[in-house]
């Protein structure tokens, strides 16, 4: 099944994505996401309160969304087969290589591998700035309501979205820098 989705973002260009059923090898449940569709929520009164959302860390022990509260987090939900989430784990990489101090960028592995196929899967692309962090049962992918992957939630300092970017995007082009910049000085 195919479904063209429409969305116009704040600041960026209409953007078209086309959800394609995970029948092509994804993980079930979730569905590839080709390229790119926005939600912002540019105005602080407008941004919704994320529930604290919980995955596991690199020793399968839980990680709570709040324990990043008082940074700018990039919260991406990927998986290890889908070539759009592969291609832009690069981009979240060097993100985090150039704002170690100011943003927490968190990639989730929607695999059933889990944690151990998330680290390898790190190993393997050579990818020096991101952490493992697996989401066992979908909780965090379903809390975050989260339709297709890749999918990437820019989250305040207080834990409320501000955007949320299904497809692939390059995160450490100087747009998204920009306004990442922005949400450090709020």
């Amino acid at each position: 099944m195919v479904r063209l989705l429409v969305t116009t973002v704040v600041g960026l260009a209409t953007a078209f994505a086309v959800l394609v059923s995970p029948a092509i090898g994804g993980e079930p449940g979730l569905t590839y996401i080709v390229p790119v569709a926005s939600e912002s929520n540019d105005g602080t009164a407008t941004r919704k309160q994320l529930p604290d959302l919980i995955f596991a860390d690199a020793s399968n022990m839980p990680v709570h969304l709040r324990q990043f509260q008082g940074k700018v987090v990039v919260l991406n939900f990927y998986t290890t087969t889908c070539g759009p989430c592969i291609k832009q784990m690069v981009y979240l990489d060097r993100l985090q290589g150039n704002f170690r101090q100011d943003v927490a960028v968190v990639t989730i592995a929607e695999d059933q591998g889990g944690v151990p196929l998330a680290k390898s899967f790190l190993s393997r692309q050579k990818l020096n700035y991101l952490r493992p962090f697996a989401d066992i049962n979908t909780g965090a992918a379903l809390g975050a309501a989260i339709r297709g992957i890749p999918t990437t939630l820019v989250i305040d300092k207080q834990n409320r979205q501000v955007l949320k970017v299904e497809g692939p995007v390059e995160w450490d082009g100087a747009m998204m820098t920009s306004r990442l910049r922005e949400l450090f000085d709020e």
